[in-house]
């Protein structure tokens, strides 16, 4: 087999894997679900980019010899997550201003009625309409937010696959 870099399976694991992600968020799209924020919903979000983690990393050990050290677990890891990061914010960018334009706004009134319900003296009697503008100016937070967890889970994950995969003596 011919040795591949680190790169090369980054690239190549992380766009299928975020390719993977969007087509996952694309169904709930079209099954009108993109607004719930369910635990399951998380969980196959999370196995999604953990699953092209550990594949990556294992195509990686595979093409090279059986070796990977732990160092290139965690670079592939990080690697990936990035790629999927990047591809995540491309397509809530897209949802948001150009797919379904009141994306945000709906998000901040599902937000609202859900602190309504929960935390009521959160709002002090503040309305849906004054809620929403008030937190307007704080949704391009989205997009460094969804970057930053990406990429640290990703690194975690990867931190302890590569105590599991990592080759002795390499």
């Amino acid at each position: 087999m011919e040795d591949i870099t680190t790169k090369k399976c980054m690239l190549e694991y992380g766009t299928w894997t975020g390719i993977t992600l969007i087509s996952f968020a694309i169904m709930l799209f079209f099954l009108e679900a993109h607004y719930e924020n369910s635990t399951s919903t998380q969980i196959i979000n999370t196995l999604i980019q953990f699953s092209g983690i550990t594949i990556a990393c294992l195509a990686y050990k595979k093409a090279n010899s059986s070796k990977i050290s732990w160092g290139e677990t965690r670079k592939i890891g990080t690697g990936v997550s990035l790629i999927i990061a990047i591809i995540a914010v491309i397509y809530t960018y897209l949802l948001a201003n150009i797919i379904e334009p009141g994306y945000m706004d709906k998000v901040l009134e599902i937000s609202y009625y859900e602190t309504l319900e929960n935390y009521p003296e959160a709002l002090a009697n503040m309305k849906l309409n004054q809620y929403i503008e008030n937190a307007k100016p704080f949704t391009w937070f989205t997009y460094p937010a969804i970057l930053f967890f990406t990429i640290f889970f990703g690194f975690l994950y990867s931190l302890i696959l590569g105590f599991f995969i990592k080759t002795k003596n390499t």
